[in-house]
């Protein structure tokens, strides 16, 4: 009787030693992570250009609206709802630009006097 019991009280004893670690590395990992959010600065939208002025004409090429700069570059327009209401007018459009994909962003269209 007393091997049985001294069986049971050692694998309790085990199971106890076993399950007190996982669990301390846990909230140690958790803590951990919740350090490192708490301490990493929110970074700003590094992708997000910065705001700028483009003029030229809007025209349709096949159905897409693109602005033709006076220093004769093209540039796509992301709203073409908007374009559309410019369509072979000289205009001013603010947005930010993705140098890669030479796509404008539209904040907004003005038409350009003269």
């Amino acid at each position: 009787m007393k091997k049985a019991y001294l069986l049971v009280m050692l694998l309790t004893l085990g199971v106890i030693a076993w399950a007190v670690p996982v669990t301390n590395v846990q909230a140690t990992s958790h803590s951990a992570v919740l350090t490192a959010q708490e301490e990493e600065p929110a970074a700003p939208a590094a992708q997000e250009a910065e705001a700028q002025t483009f003029t030229g004409q809007i025209k349709n090429h096949d159905g897409t609206y693109m602005l033709h700069s006076e220093d004769g570059k093209a540039y796509h327009l992301d709203d073409q709802d908007k374009a559309k209401e410019f369509d072979g007018k000289k205009v001013s459009v603010t947005g930010s630009l993705d140098e890669e994909s030479m796509v404008i962003t539209v904040s907004a269209i003005e038409e350009a006097e003269g």
